[in-house]
C-alpha cells in the first residue's frame, strides 16, 4: 500500500478500460490518495467494469468510434466527455495511446491534458500518421494540445518533436518487482500444460497478430525442436485481440510438421497475477515484432531472470535491451536467424546466464514501478500546481 497524500486530486483516464496497466495506474493513484475516474474508448464488459471499480476509481462510460460521415455520434460523444468532466470537477485529463481516446482528449480544449505514447503508436524517428484523414489530421493536433507527453524509450522523442513543441518526459508504466522476481520453477504449470519434469521451454507472450511475426516464431519451432528435442513452445495471447485469419495461418504453420505440432500449445490468456509464474517456467522468452516500444512484458520477463529475444530494430532503450549484452536480438522476419538464437540460448547455460543476470539487474536498479509511479505523480502535481 503506497502512502496517501495530503492534497486531494482528481484525474480522469481515457483509455482502454480492459488494459491490465491502466487499472495499476488507477489502483496506485487511488492508494495515493486521488480521485480516479475512467472513460474507456473501447466497449466494456460487466467484469471490465467491476475490475476499474476494484481499483478504488468510478467508472464514467465509453466513447464510441470516431465517426467522420456520421459526425452527429463523434459530435454526442465528445459532448458527453466535455460535460463529465466539468461535472465531476476533474483536474487533470491523462490519455492512454494516441488513437481516437487522444483525438477526443484533445477536441475537448481540456487543461492540463497530458497523453502517455506506447510502443505501437509511434514507432522510429520518421514516423508520421497513418494515410487515413482521422489520423493524418487528429493525431498532430492531440500531439500539439498536450500540455505534457510521457513516452518510452528516448528515441519517440524525435519524432514527437516534428509534430510538436510540448513537454517530453521519459515515464513507463513501470514493472512491479515485488510481482515480478527470480523464483523456483512452477511445478503446477508444468503438470497442467502435461510437460515433462526436463522440458526446456520457449514463451511468446506477445499478441496473436502479423505486427508480432508470430508466423517467424511457428516456422523457427521445427528448426529448434528437431535440435532441442526436450523443447516446448507456449504461445500465449488475449483471445479477445486475436486476428482469426493470422491465428489460422499460425496454426497450418504448426501443423504441418507432426513432431513440432506435438511440442507446441496455443494457451490463450493469462491472468496477469499469474504471468511471474510462466516467466519463470520459460528457459526463454521470445518478442519479435517488427516495430514496437520497450515492451512492459520484455521487462517483466528481465525481472524475473528469464533470457529474452527481440527484434532488432531501433525503437528500444538501449539501456535495457542491448544485444549481446542483456539480450539476443534477430531480424523479426528470419525463421532460421530466430530458431539459431533460440538454441544457442538453450544449450549454452552461461551465455543465458549473462544475459539474463546483466538485464534483471538494469531493470531493478530502474525500471520499478515505484520510481516511475513517482516521477508520474510528481508531474501531475507540477501540472495543477498542487
Amino acid at each position: 500500500m503506497y502512502p496517501k497524500t495530503v492534497s486531494l486530486m482528481r484525474i480522469c483516464y481515457v483509455a482502454d478500460g480492459r488494459f491490465i496497466h491502466a487499472l495499476r495506474w488507477l489502483r496506485y493513484f487511488s492508494e495515493r490518495g486521488k480521485e480516479m475516474y475512467l472513460v474507456s474508448f473501447v466497449p466494456m464488459e460487466p467484469q471490465h467494469v467491476a475490475a476499474v471499480e476494484a481499483t478504488g476509481a468510478r467508472y464514467l462510460g465509453h466513447l464510441g468510434a470516431f465517426h467522420l460521415k456520421r459526425f452527429w455520434r463523434t459530435g454526442r460523444d465528445l459532448l458527453f466527455l466535455r460535460r463529465l468532466l466539468r461535472r465531476e470537477r476533474i483536474d487533470l485529463l491523462h490519455c492512454h495511446f494516441l488513437g481516437s481516446g487522444a483525438w477526443f482528449a484533445a477536441l475537448s480544449r481540456f487543461h492540463p491534458f497530458v497523453l502517455t505514447i506506447l510502443g505501437g503508436d509511434i514507432n522510429g524517428p520518421d514516423w508520421k500518421p497513418g494515410k487515413d484523414v482521422r489520423e493524418r489530421l487528429l493525431s498532430p493536433f492531440a500531439l500539439r494540445n498536450a500540455d505534457l507527453i510521457t513516452c518510452h524509450p528516448y528515441q519517440l522523442r524525435q519524432a514527437v518533436k516534428r509534430f510538436a513543441q510540448t513537454r517530453i518526459e521519459m515515464v513507463h508504466c513501470g514493472v512491479n518487482l515485488t510481482c515480478f522476481s527470480p523464483g523456483p520453477r512452477p511445478q503446477r504449470l508444468l503438470e497442467q500444460w502435461k510437460l515433462p519434469p526436463n522440458a526446456r521451454v520457449v514463451l511468446s507472450p506477445r499478441l496473436l497478430r502479423p505486427l508480432y511475426n508470430i508466423e517467424t516464431i511457428a516456422a523457427a519451432a521445427r528448426e529448434v525442436c528437431a535440435a532441442v528435442p526436450s523443447v516446448y513452445f507456449l504461445f500465449a495471447f488475449l483471445r479477445d485481440a486475436v486476428d482469426k485469419d493470422y491465428e489460422n495461418r499460425v496454426r497450418e504453420i504448426v501443423a504441418a510438421d507432426p513432431f513440432t505440432s506435438e511440442r507446441v500449445q496455443f494457451i490463450g490468456d493469462i491472468p496477469h497475477e499469474e504471468m511471474p509464474d510462466y516467466y519463470r517456467l520459460a528457459d526463454v522468452v521470445v518478442s519479435i515484432p517488427s516495430h514496437d516500444g520497450t515492451a512492459l512484458s520484455v521487462l517483466e520477463s528481465m525481472a524475473c531472470d528469464t533470457p529474452v529475444v527481440v527484434s532488432r530494430i531501433p525503437d528500444y532503450d538501449p539501456h535495457y535491451i542491448a544485444p549481446g549484452e542483456t539480450v539476443l536480438a534477430v531480424n523479426p522476419k528470419d525463421s532460421t536467424e530466430l530458431a539459431a538464437a533460440l538454441v544457442e540460448l538453450l544449450r549454452n547455460p552461461e551465455l543465458a546466464t549473462r544475459l539474463s543476470a546483466e538485464a534483471r539487474c538494469r531493470v531493478e536498479a530502474s525500471a520499478g514501478d515505484q520510481a516511475q509511479i513517482s516521477r508520474m505523480e510528481q508531474l501531475y502535481h507540477e501540472l495543477c500546481g498542487m
